[in-house]
């Protein structure tokens, strides 16, 4: 830590370690002293742009809510300074990724690069480009959700080491927007699959082989790699921006589109290059319950020509499964015979119970002549210890359903363990969880995100009544989801939710 560099920021955040540092400034492990947990605060260097220019960035990547962009927990000014506290990410970068283990495999590489174009897509809509990207600028959660991180400012300049990511019309000063950033995912992406940027040398040499040369395609360096996905990736390094996918959810579509092919009809070959799931086959993610499609951000954008597949695939979280279609119905005529059946094997099974209830209960001659002789149809009344127990395979009896869950605490009476900051920040993981596994509406879970960040908000303001009225809001919101069909009653979500009364 520097002379210059507080150990205590806006007296809350603790400064633990540095993890990284880059155009924009330093990024430090710290401990929220009031949340009592550990966060990530950047500290914005006043060398790369003045005061209020940085402020003004902090503030609006904080407007980016997305599952897959790093979530800003506060904003704020440090002995003017200014600085970012988001999540603590303990997941490897994709840099750190391919650098370990090599190029990804081609379904788990389609996957990824379609949660950082999910990310990227909801930030262009909020106004947001990065300006940074390379392999380090989307790192994972420790629940193998992947997120951008390292937002910069439109019109710095990066590293020489940047250049390997730089789109055409920046290097030649043109400027950058959101096809500047989908060009540089699409270094990223072919990274990801050969284990090297489409063009290497010095900064330089580089630099001139954006403008003027054309990448070979990724197959060249690695033939498993899909025809599709050579065009894919060809179209995000177009030199003309406009040649370029229209968008994020554009290239998310696509990359579901080659990881999740259509099923193939009868008489079609159900081979497909590349190693991508077939048909029966599953697929998922080192670290998470399951692989985590982006989610669309939003309506679907014409492709440039070249760029096939369109239409929807996983979600944000979708654990994609590739079964065959589901056999039909069984028909009313076969249904009524198996309850004929049953009910046949039911008459059967009673009245041999009472027959050989009646057998045991039948009383022997005695020695009185006047007694009245007992015939086979006349069954006697069977005494108490001699009537078989009912038969469970006949009328079973309900099964207890075991005690209700215990909620952990009632909000309205007290703060939660931890504080709110911590309390909400599990809630917001519940939901993302249940997104992992794909069993919750996007829109439903995309609202409770949003309301559980604004909540968050009202918490750093020093508004605990506020967040109390929404916090019980938000809980309210999704029970009435789970009535209607869009939760699930049943997973993480439900889980937390049950631990909680409102």
């Amino acid at each position: 830590m520097s002379d210059a560099t507080p150990s205590l920021v806006a007296g809350r955040y603790r400064l633990d370690e540095l993890i990284g540092s880059g155009p924009m400034g330093e990024v430090w492990r710290a401990y929220d002293q009031r949340a009592d947990w550990t966060v990530a605060v950047k500290m914005l260097d006043t060398g790369a742009a003045t005061p209020e220019v940085l402020r003004q960035h902090a503030q609006a990547v904080a407007r980016v809510i997305h599952p897959n962009v790093a979530m800003v927990l506060d904003v704020g000014d440090h002995e003017g300074t200014p600085f970012l506290v988001m999540e603590f990410l303990t997941g490897e970068s994709l840099g750190e990724e391919v650098a370990g283990g090599g190029p990804l495999p081609v379904v788990e590489a389609c996957d990824l690069i379609g949660q950082a174009a999910a990310g990227l897509e909801a930030a262009h809509r909020a106004g947001v480009m990065h300006g940074q990207i390379g392999p380090d600028s989307f790192r994972r959660a420790g629940s193998g959700v992947l997120k951008v991180v390292g937002f910069g400012l439109a019109d710095q300049v990066s590293s020489d080491d940047g250049v390997l990511y730089r789109a055409p019309e920046v290097i030649d000063g043109r400027g950058g927007e959101a096809a500047a950033d989908l060009y540089a995912l699409g270094c990223v992406c072919y990274e990801a699959l050969c284990g090297r940027p489409p063009f290497e040398g010095s900064p330089h040499e580089v630099g001139e082989r954006h403008l003027h040369a054309e990448p070979e395609p990724p197959s060249r360096h690695r033939a498993e790699v899909p025809g599709e996905l050579d065009r894919l990736v060809l179209t995000m390094l177009a030199k003309d921006p406009a040649a370029r996918p229209a968008g994020g959810e554009t290239v998310r579509r696509a990359l579901a589109a080659i990881a999740r092919p259509p099923r193939t009809q009868p008489g079609q070959a159900a081979s497909h290059p590349g190693g991508v799931p077939q048909t029966g086959q599953i697929f998922t993610q080192p670290g998470a319950s399951g692989p985590a499609a982006g989610v669309g951000a939003g309506d679907t954008h014409a492709m440039p020509a070249g760029v096939f597949h369109h239409g929807g695939g996983p979600r944000n979280g979708d654990t994609a499964i590739y079964d065959a279609p589901p056999p039909p119905p069984p028909s009313n005529r076969r249904l009524f015979v198996q309850l004929g059946a049953a009910l046949a094997v039911i008459a059967v099974v009673t009245v041999g119970l009472v027959l050989w209830a009646g057998s045991r209960g039948k009383p022997e001659a005695g020695p009185t002549p006047s007694a009245t002789p007992i015939t086979t149809t006349s069954a006697p009344e069977p005494t108490p210890t001699e009537t078989p127990e009912p038969s469970t395979s006949i009328a079973p009896l309900p099964t207890d359903p075991g005690p209700t869950p215990n909620p952990k605490g009632t909000l309205s009476n007290s703060v939660p363990n931890g504080g709110w900051g911590k309390w909400l920040s599990e809630f917001d993981k519940s939901v993302t969880a249940q997104e992992t596994i794909g069993d919750i509406e996007p829109r439903t879970a995309r609202r409770a995100h949003e309301k559980i960040r604004k909540a968050g908000r009202k918490f750093l303001e020093k508004h605990d009544d506020s967040v109390l009225d929404q916090a019980t809001g938000i809980m309210r919101d999704l029970r009435k989801a789970q009535e209607k069909g869009d939760v699930p009653t049943s997973g993480p979500l439900n889980d937390f939710l049950d631990n909680w009364k409102p």
